[in-house]
């Protein structure tokens, strides 16, 4: 098969056209990369966050046990006036107590409601990224295709010229 002048010019035409989308693919696949890293940043400073609020959770729990405990002996203490005024102190400082791990469970409710949202938003993010993992693959297929056509090409006009010399 003989190549015309025409034709080698549009090959050569198209491959530098494909020399140029595979830079331009190349770039996307830079970004896409340095969009996951930090992706991967953020799901860590997530987990840590969710450890600290754990955390918070469990000491509240040890807390709201004590709370129950102390409402407990306050319930027995009746049998004697003595004993009552000693619960009654010690009941308004676990109200006291009590007022204080309120307002921190509501602090720590809303820092857990912040946490969700945040999950939800890695959530999405997961997801275009998967996306994104899936469009990268398709741009490294269709790259790989094009090289192979590329090279065929490149020995199609080797072929040509050892046969044709100038």
């Amino acid at each position: 098969m003989e190549l015309s002048t025409e034709q080698m010019q549009q090959l050569m035409a198209e491959n530098e056209r494909q020399s140029v989308e595979l830079q331009e693919l190349n770039y996307l696949l830079d970004l896409r990369e340095q969009e996951i890293a930090e992706l991967k940043k953020n799901n860590a400073s997530d987990a840590e966050l969710k450890s600290m609020l754990d955390m918070r959770l469990d000491e509240l729990q040890l807390m709201q046990n004590r709370i129950g405990k102390q409402q407990r002996q306050a319930a027995g203490a009746e049998e004697r006036e003595f004993e009552l005024q000693q619960e009654l102190t010690q009941a308004a400082r676990t109200q006291q107590q009590y007022n204080d791990l309120f307002q921190q469970y509501t602090y720590l409710n809303t820092q857990l409601e912040d946490l969700q949202e945040q999950v939800t938003k890695l959530k999405k993010r997961n997801t275009m990224l998967q996306q994104i993992a899936v469009k990268i693959g398709e741009l490294e297929s269709s790259m790989e295709n094009i090289t192979l056509e590329r090279d065929d090409l490149k020995a199609r006009v080797a072929e040509f010229e050892r046969l044709y010399p100038e």
